[in-house]
């Protein structure tokens, strides 16, 4: 639809949807017209802003507040995986994602716990087999995994073992360590 209107308004033909919006109902199939218009209250647009800045949340941090110590890179991880293949280093790689994208491109050893069920019930979400491990955590980008590392801290607070998480997710894996892989 957005194509159309742009063919059309390229073109000077048909009737764009200048002051109408289209809405669309999937469920029931059916296309309904709303008109518009300007609010001759609002200040006029003179400038447009960084849309990076005006949608970032506040606070927020690509490291989702991670300290350094609570962050592993792609390469660190590539190394520390083969390590542990070696016998050499035990940690506990856990995948926060869904199902779904597991199913797209995973990390060979990773242990599937998905974000909600840490939200909901803290390490105790976390299979017997990697509890009392080293966890590293990832998810695609590394905000969910972020958050699951906050999720977690108070329960790994004042204990040997220590969480951390993948910074960038299994996009930074792909694009670092198997380039050959899917992204999505």
């Amino acid at each position: 639809v957005m194509v159309t209107e742009a063919v059309k308004l390229i073109t000077g033909t048909g009737e764009p949807l200048l002051g109408r919006v289209l809405l669309h109902d999937a469920l029931a199939m059916t296309w309904r017209q709303m008109r518009l218009s300007p609010d001759p209250d609002a200040a006029p647009v003179t400038a447009v802003e960084d849309v990076a800045l005006v949608c970032a949340a506040e606070g927020a941090t690509e490291s989702g507040g991670a300290t350094a110590a609570e962050t592993v890179t792609a390469p660190e991880l590539a190394r520390l995986l083969a390590r542990r293949e070696r016998g050499e280093a035990s940690f506990a790689l856990v995948d926060v994602r869904e199902d779904w994208e597991r199913e797209l491109v995973a990390i060979p050893g990773a242990v599937p716990v998905p974000l909600q069920e840490l939200l909901d019930r803290g390490a105790d979400a976390l299979p017997s087999e990697v509890r009392g491990a080293d966890l590293v955590l990832h998810c695609k980008a590394g905000a969910r995994s972020a958050t699951a590392l906050a999720a977690l801290r108070p329960a790994f607070a004042g204990r040997e073992e220590n969480v951390r998480h993948l910074e960038g997710g299994v996009l930074a894996w792909v694009e670092s360590v198997e380039p050959d892989r899917p992204v999505y």
